[in-house]
């Protein structure tokens, strides 16, 4: 595991996260939800899962980041750095036009699962910003028509964040529990639960942030004791409770 945890969803501001080891991150909001974010310098950072899915210019190539629902190590940027686009859970599965299913926690090549015109023009658009030659505009001209999503993934996500029980969103969307579950695979690229899992994790990181105790993040963020917390940080965000209190500090 890399020592760092790299903080994401809205964490971060638009101005660059300069680091003593030389390293720098940035990330601008977008529409709907995405992001636009660029790392410099780093050797590879821990970060927990979001269940977004990221599109990755590292190098030459555009690798898209499936729907994360563990931690990952991602990898050194490189003498170019990394270019990015998150898109916010439930936001990516219309723009790429696949089961989001089949893409939970891989990274695989853009053109191994799209293709055409306008796929061409944002990997073109993702170098010439690296370069310092395009600017965020065009990069979310062309998103921005591509993920524009329904009201149900931002209804299911708003749901999962208060954890409401699967079966009561169910209904108040209109879905029987069956197509409610392969709806969530399809928009989400997991289930409902996993979802709330995330969401739970990512309120301990908020409160772990603010230096509240661990036993009483536990109980704030909805968590059955201590080391139900300390079980699901070790999946979800790749460290102890513990360490990822000292690190945040």
């Amino acid at each position: 595991m890399t020592s760092g945890i790299r903080r994401r969803r809205g964490t971060l501001s638009d101005a660059a996260d300069a680091r003593e080891d030389g390293e720098m991150y940035s990330e601008t909001p977008l529409p709907d939800g995405a992001a636009l974010w660029r790392s410099l310098g780093s050797d590879g950072a821990v970060i927990p899962a979001d269940g977004c899915v990221d599109l990755i210019l590292r190098d030459d190539r555009v690798f898209v980041a499936g729907p994360s629902t563990r931690w990952i190590a991602t990898e050194s940027d490189g003498e170019t750095g990394s270019v990015g686009l998150r898109f916010a859970p439930g936001r990516a599965g219309r723009m790429l036009r696949t089961e989001l299913s089949d893409l939970a926690d891989q990274l695989l090549p853009l053109d191994a699962i799209v293709h055409g015109e306008p796929w061409r023009h944002l990997h073109q658009a993702m170098m010439r910003y690296r370069e310092g030659a395009t600017g965020i505009g065009q990069i979310s001209s062309i998103v921005e028509p591509a993920s524009a999503s329904s009201d149900w993934a931002p209804a299911v996500h708003s749901q999962a964040i208060a954890a409401v029980p699967a079966t009561q969103v169910a209904s108040e969307l209109g879905d029987s529990e069956r197509t409610f579950r392969r709806r969530m695979l399809t928009t989400f690229g997991y289930g409902y639960a996993t979802l709330v899992r995330i969401e739970r994790a990512h309120r301990a990181q908020k409160l772990l942030r603010r230096g509240v105790p661990l036993s009483a993040a536990a109980a704030e963020a909805g968590f059955a004791d201590q080391p139900h917390l300390s079980r699901e940080f070790r999946r979800l965000v790749g460290a102890s409770p513990g360490q990822f209190a000292s690190s945040s500090a």
